[in-house]
């Protein structure tokens, strides 16, 4: 198998290594057993940590023979990146499925893919939901 050599900077490698660990964050977050591949990759980068002068973000375990984001780094990375994510995707999922459901209400069972009428009606709602939620957050929301 063919070999690939990248040469980055110190900033370069640092971003390397965050992207790294959040993608390997999101792949595993929501799995039992850990993604093998992913893995081994977030493990071959972060094993070069000392070339890029990392020691303050990134240690060796030995114990468990990996090497591992600082507790303080992951943190900082969970609070700039993955808290913002969440915060996002949340209300764009609840408005996505909140739609969903009045479009189901007011057209029966939705067509694969949705007719333009659907499309644009749904747009709508989306339009009235966000600016819904926006303004009152989820106050107004009910369970039945």
């Amino acid at each position: 198998m063919k070999k690939v050599h990248l040469e980055m900077n110190e900033k370069q490698y640092q971003t390397l290594v965050e992207t790294v660990f959040l993608g390997t964050w999101m792949v595993n977050s929501t799995k039992l057993e850990l993604d093998e591949d992913f893995e081994e990759i977030r493990e071959l980068v972060l094993a070069k940590y000392k070339d890029a002068g990392l020691e303050d973000k990134v240690s060796y375990q030995e114990a468990f023979d990996i090497h591992d984001l600082q507790k303080d780094y992951e943190k900082q990375l969970f609070e700039n990146y993955v808290d913002e994510y969440e915060e996002f995707s949340f209300w764009d999922m609840l408005i996505e499925k909140l739609s969903e459901k009045r479009l189901k209400q007011e057209y029966g069972e939705l067509s694969t893919p949705l007719s333009n009428e659907m499309m644009e009606r749904r747009l709508q709602i989306e339009e009235e939901l966000g600016k819904e939620l926006e303004a009152r957050g989820i106050t107004n929301l009910e369970l039945k």
